[in-house]
C-alpha cells in the first residue's frame, strides 16, 4: 500500500453561498483553474433551495457544507473554523479570481514572512450589451494599505486581503452584530491591533455588481440597512482611536449621516431626517453646513431626475 503523503495546506478559500445558481459555476471555476495542491477550497451553503449545491457536488475537489446559518458572516466564520490552511482567501459566490491571483498571494507569502495580511488590487464589474464594463477599481498602492482612512473612507476590499488564520481567530472573525458591514469592522479592528500588511501590485480580486448584490447595495433594499450599520460601526469605534485616526472617523460619520439626512429628504421621510440630523450634529457642531452643501450640490441632479433620489432611479433602472 502507497502511505498516505500529508499535504501542507497553505491557502484556504472559503465561499459563503446561498441561492447563488446563477453565477457560482464561474465562481468555483475561476479557483479551480489556478488550483494546486496546497490549495483547498470550502463552500459553506446557508441550505440553498435552488441549484446551487447539485452544481458545486459536480466538483470533487470542494468540502462541501450546507446548513442553515446566520447570515454571509456566519457561513465565513464557519468556513475559517472548518479550514486548514494557513492563510484564508474569501471568494464569494457571484465573484472571481483573476487568473493568476493565486500565483500572486503564493509570491507574496514567500517574500513577505513577517506578513498577517497581504492585499491585492480589486475591481467591481457590471454586465451590458457591450460585455463586462468597469464600475470602480483599487489599484493603487496607497489606497490599499490597511489605515482608518483606507478602511472608513474608502472601499475595505476584504475579498482582495489575504489573511493568516491564526490572525483571523486572533481578532474573533466577524461580529455576526452586523449583516452587511462586518468586514468593515473587522477591518477596523485589524488596524487597531496593529496587524502588518503587504500590498501586491496585481489585480486579485474581482467584483460583480447586480442588483441582488449584498455588497453593491446602492439603490437596493439594502442601502438602508449597510448605512445603519456602518454609523453603528464609526460610533463604536470612536473610542479607540485618537487624534487623526479619530478625526477621520468623525468624518466617516459626517458622510454617513449627511447621505441618510439626503435619502430621508428625497424620500419625505421627517421623523428619521430630523433623529439623523441629531446624530450628525452630535459630533460636529458644524455638520449643518456639510448638510447644506451637499443639498445644493445635489438639487440640479434632483431636479433633473425629476424630483426622484439618485439611489431610487438606480433602483428602477435595476428593476427593468
Amino acid at each position: 500500500m502507497t502511505p498516505r503523503i500529508n499535504v501542507t495546506v497553505l491557502i484556504s478559500i472559503i465561499t459563503p453561498t446561498f441561492n447563488a445558481e446563477g453565477t457560482i459555476l464561474e465562481t468555483i471555476q475561476s479557483a479551480l483553474d489556478q488550483f494546486s495542491n496546497d490549495i483547498e477550497h470550502l463552500l459553506i451553503d446557508a441550505a440553498s433551495s435552488d441549484q446551487t449545491l447539485q452544481i458545486a457536488k459536480r466538483y470533487p475537489h470542494l468540502r462541501i457544507i450546507s446548513e442553515k446559518d446566520r447570515g454571509i458572516y456566519d457561513g465565513m466564520n464557519k468556513g475559517a473554523g472548518l479550514s486548514k490552511g494557513e492563510w484564508l482567501l474569501f471568494l464569494q459566490g457571484d465573484d472571481w479570481l483573476p487568473p493568476g491571483a493565486l500565483d500572486v498571494y503564493r509570491e507574496a507569502i514567500a517574500s513577505n514572512p513577517g506578513a498577517q495580511m497581504i492585499c491585492g488590487g480589486s475591481e467591481a464589474v457590471k454586465k451590458s450589451l457591450g460585455g463586462w464594463n468597469m464600475v470602480w477599481e483599487v489599484s493603487d498602492s496607497e489606497a490599499k494599505k490597511l489605515s482608518i482612512e483606507n478602511i472608513a473612507l474608502g472601499e475595505p476590499m476584504i475579498n482582495a486581503r489575504l489573511i493568516r488564520r491564526d490572525v483571523f481567530h486572533q481578532l474573533g472573525g466577524f461580529s455576526l452584530d452586523y449583516s452587511l458591514a462586518s468586514d468593515r469592522d473587522f477591518l477596523l479592528r485589524a488596524v487597531e491591533s496593529g496587524v502588518i500588511q503587504e500590498q501586491v501590485n496585481e489585480t486579485t480580486y474581482r467584483y460583480r455588481w447586480h442588483a441582488g448584490s449584498s455588497t453593491m447595495t446602492e439603490g437596493n433594499k439594502l442601502t438602508k440597512k449597510l448605512s445603519e450599520e456602518n454609523l453603528t460601526i464609526a460610533r463604536n469605534h470612536l473610542n479607540q482611536v485618537n487624534g487623526v485616526e479619530r478625526d477621520t472617523l468623525v468624518k466617516w460619520h459626517d458622510r454617513l449621516t449627511v447621505q441618510a439626512a439626503m435619502n430621508f429628504l428625497e424620500n419625505f421621510q421627517w421623523r428619521d431626517l430630523m433623529e439623523t440630523v441629531a446624530s450628525g450634529l452630535s459630533l460636529n457642531g458644524l455638520w449643518v453646513f456639510l448638510f447644506s452643501g451637499e443639498l445644493l450640490r445635489a438639487l440640479p441632479g434632483f431636479l433633473a431626475r425629476g424630483f426622484k433620489s439618485r439611489s431610487r432611479v438606480i433602483a428602477e433602472r435595476n428593476s427593468v
